[in-house]
């Protein structure tokens, strides 16, 4: 038996929980699932107008959306109904799972803290940037611009999309 992943497309075996090619959940057992979307071909820019269509997430949620990198376009939904912090790595086992060499294994953390998402390095070899400045530990704002390995997010709050 296969499944088909519904970000690139491949085949993969039916036990898989990731996309052997792309990285993507395939099952419903992940704890963060993600979302292709597609930016508008002028201006490079995702609409989150279909945020609704998505499942409706409390206040206080909100998008790391892959803006470089073999990911690029898809968005990985921040819940703040996680009572634990979101991993971020090349582990099969993160929340936001990238499989790329640049990643370590246990890169970063994702936590909301009550009012905003804060993201934390986790003594990467690489470290983690906002906005092009290496960071520690800070609050993210909307629209920041997220660095983890190759990969380029940006960070975007449910809010915005309505």
């Amino acid at each position: 038996m296969t499944t088909v992943c519904l970000t690139c497309g491949n085949v993969n075996d039916d036990s898989a929980r990731f996309c052997s090619s792309c990285g993507a959940s395939i099952s419903g057992t992940s704890d963060t699932s993600v979302i292709s979307l597609v930016a508008d071909s002028d201006t490079s820019e995702i609409s989150l107008a279909d945020i609704e269509a998505l499942g409706a997430l409390p206040a206080g949620s909100a998008f790391l959306v892959v803006r470089r990198g073999a990911l690029e376009g898809v968005r990985f939904p921040l819940d703040v109904r996680k009572t634990e912090p979101i991993t971020v790595g090349r582990s099969p086992e993160s929340g936001v799972f990238l499989d790329d060499v640049t990643v370590s294994r246990k890169h970063a953390s994702l936590e909301y803290n009550g009012t905003t998402w804060m993201i934390s390095d986790a003594g990467s070899l690489n470290g983690t940037y906002v906005n092009r400045n290496r960071v520690d530990s800070i609050a993210l704002n909307e629209n920041d611009e997220v660095q983890i390995g190759k990969y380029r997010f940006v960070y975007l709050s449910a809010a915005s999309g309505e």
